[in-house]
């Protein structure tokens, strides 16, 4: 019988989720106020505060290529019905932030095996993809100390052999369960250099 281990790994999973409320991460922004009066349009039936139309800009025989879209630092596209995640760690220096990025891919990770269908399916498309995220955090972390880097290393080889199990076609909730002990070395490694997660 899977479910009392699938209960247990769901059960990690869900309290390395609830550590990311925790973790605090700075995103940086600007915003602009609009008031009613500039936004209403003539259209609408509003009323513009310039009257005069602007005047046309001349072209330029350069052809102006559009620029990438690069993905910022506080978020990153995944397979999660459309949504950006924010970026566990981003920014933090040192154990803080590569403690935040393995707690908080790995809980993304273990939220995303709660995305069953009416069979008890979990499509591994949106896990596989927060899995590789969890095994490279440690490639934007190379600022930590030894013993936590060396947890994470730890961590990101069980994952880097649970996404080869998913995709050889073992259930999720199965290879999943294989990352348990390592990200609770893990987390043992951050308290022991003064990160709680």
């Amino acid at each position: 019988m899977r479910t009392r281990p699938r209960l247990a790994g769901l059960a990690l999973a869900l309290a390395a989720g609830a550590s990311l409320t925790a973790c605090t991460t700075s995103v940086t922004g600007e915003a602009t106020l609009v008031s009613a009066a500039q936004d209403a349009t003539p259209e609408a039936g509003g009323t513009t505060t310039d009257p005069t139309p602007a005047e046309p800009t001349e072209p330029t025989d350069e052809p102006t290529a559009p620029t990438p879209a690069e993905p910022t630092a506080e978020s990153v596209p995944a397979d999660t019905g459309g949504e950006d995640l924010p970026v566990p760690g981003a920014g933090v220096p040192g154990d803080a932030g590569l403690c935040q990025a393995v707690a908080g891919w790995f809980g993304y990770a273990g939220l995303a095996l709660i995305s069953v269908d009416e069979t008890g399916y979990v499509d591994p498309a949106g896990v596989v993809p927060l899995l590789e995220a969890l095994r490279d955090a440690p490639a934007d972390h190379q600022d930590a100390s030894a013993p936590v880097l060396a947890a994470a290393e730890d961590v990101s080889a069980a994952t880097d052999a649970a996404i080869d199990d998913i995709e050889s076609g073992t259930d999720v909730f199965v290879a999943f369960e294989g990352l348990t002990q390592p990200a609770t070395d893990f987390g043992t490694a951050c308290a022991a250099a003064g990160v709680s997660v």
